[in-house]
């Protein structure tokens, strides 16, 4: 499958003039209504969520062979955090003697080098967690009677395993990612140790994979080999969707919950306190992609949406999960059936420009907007059969009077449109 990537630099070439056309305010055009996300009944709300530990093991607390700093501070608010879960999984790194990441399987090497492993960069630890060793065991004052799973790591000596759910060369699962979609979750709450390692990489691994990841700050601890490991840790999260939470937070929602005020068949209509929204059912977000063709023609949608009474321009979008049998699949690869589906053109490359709120105010759905690039027509686009999709190929250079002009004849223009021309004209 083509690469996903984070795209840093500006391969669109400039857009100065589209930029400070949008600078100086010359779209004063109407907003669409933003779709919702995920939901259900009350009880499957619940269900919904699940709470994952990460390596909470001796080795990894005050004295262990590897000690992260204060990491015993944490157990206290694990153990009151599960309780606010109907489902708790944990995760725990289980190496063989002879794992490559051990310093000691190096001769001449020392503890913190960095090697290659089997083409992989690699941090050399000190022996750390060997299976069936006491530093291997959870901690003993870690309840344990809440885990309804537990997914060992690192059990391959010629590869490690930071993430909970992948190796790092994310050639083999560990299996939590399938056995949290099977349980019907959709959204995940990270902590444990070690927030610059682990918990990072299972929180940025959990996000990938379409679920809405948290990470709880108070019941993690970081190594910080450098002074600000932790703080750029929770920056890097930040970035790719994942909110830094509190547990007393999650306690605090847990004593007054969500009530499902109606559930139809794609949206569900929530009173968490004062505040109303909408989830959407069976889904875990959206993604929306802003394509531009090797002839410099940005690829848009428009479509009569009955929310608004009124026909739409829109960049090609979609939603996550919700197709029957395809629960599982990742953000790029919505985003890249979605664009099949409704353009006709395949990308090469989908590379992530920002991930937010969709409407933070109506809905609790989040949307990944994706840049495609390496696009070649393979199909006929217009939708799906109850669609009635036009598709616009709009020379970049034209872009602008092309939308003031479609605004004129009465059609709507989604305001994230100018998002995904401005995020791009930036290299974001």
């Amino acid at each position: 499958m083509p690469a996903v990537e984070i795209l840093r630099l500006d391969r669109l070439g400039r857009f100065d003039s589209i930029i400070a056309d949008m600078s100086e305010g010359k779209n004063r055009l109407a907003d669409g209504v933003a779709e919702a996300n995920r939901g259900s009944g009350s009880s499957k709300r619940q269900m919904m969520k699940a709470l994952i530990l990460v390596d909470i093991q001796n080795d990894f607390l005050p004295g262990g062979a590897l000690a992260v700093p204060d990491g015993d501070v944490i157990i206290p608010v694990v153990n009151r955090l599960q309780a606010a879960f109907s489902l708790v999984a944990a995760t725990r790194d289980w190496h063989p003697a002879d794992h490559g990441s051990f310093a000691a399987n190096h001769p001449g090497k020392k503890v913190f080098e960095q090697i290659d492993l089997n083409g992989l960069p690699q941090m050399l630890w000190p022996v750390h967690c060997v299976q069936g060793t006491f530093g291997a065991e959870f901690a003993p004052a870690l309840r344990r009677e809440r885990i309804a799973r537990i997914f060992p790591k690192g059990t391959d000596a010629a590869i490690d395993s930071y993430s909970g759910l992948f190796d790092n060369g994310h050639r083999k699962s560990t299996g939590l990612g399938e056995w949290l979609k099977a349980s019907g979750i959709q959204e995940v709450f990270v902590c444990g140790l070690a927030t610059d390692y682990c918990v990072k990489f299972t929180a940025l691994d959990a996000a990938q994979l379409g679920f809405k990841t948290h990470f709880v700050e108070d019941a993690s601890r970081g190594v910080n080999l450098q002074p600000d490991d932790v703080e750029k840790a929770i920056a890097e999260m930040n970035r790719a969707g994942i909110k830094a939470v509190q547990s007393a937070d999650i306690l605090k929602q847990q004593m007054n919950p969500p009530a499902t005020l109606h559930t139809g068949r794609f949206l569900a209509l929530i009173k968490e306190g004062h505040w109303e929204y909408v989830d959407r059912v069976n889904a875990t977000g959206a993604a929306l992609i802003f394509a531009l063709t090797a002839e410099q023609k940005v690829l848009l949608v428009e479509q009569y949406r009955i929310p608004v009474h009124a026909r739409t321009v829109e960049l090609p979008a979609g939603i996550i999960g919700d197709e029957p049998g395809n629960s599982k699949e990742s953000q790029a690869e919505a985003a890249r059936r979605e664009l099949l589906e409704e353009t006709g053109y395949s990308a090469e490359t989908m590379a992530v420009l920002t991930t937010g709120p969709a409407c933070s105010g109506i809905t609790s759905e989040r949307v990944t907007l994706f840049h495609a690039s390496g696009l070649r027509r393979t199909g006929k686009g217009g939708g799906v059969a109850h669609e009635d999709i036009t598709v616009h190929e709009v020379p970049l250079a034209e872009i602008m009077p092309w939308l003031e002009a479609k605004a004129k004849t009465g059609v709507l223009i989604d305001p994230k449109v100018y998002a995904g021309l401005f995020l791009a004209a930036q290299g974001k």
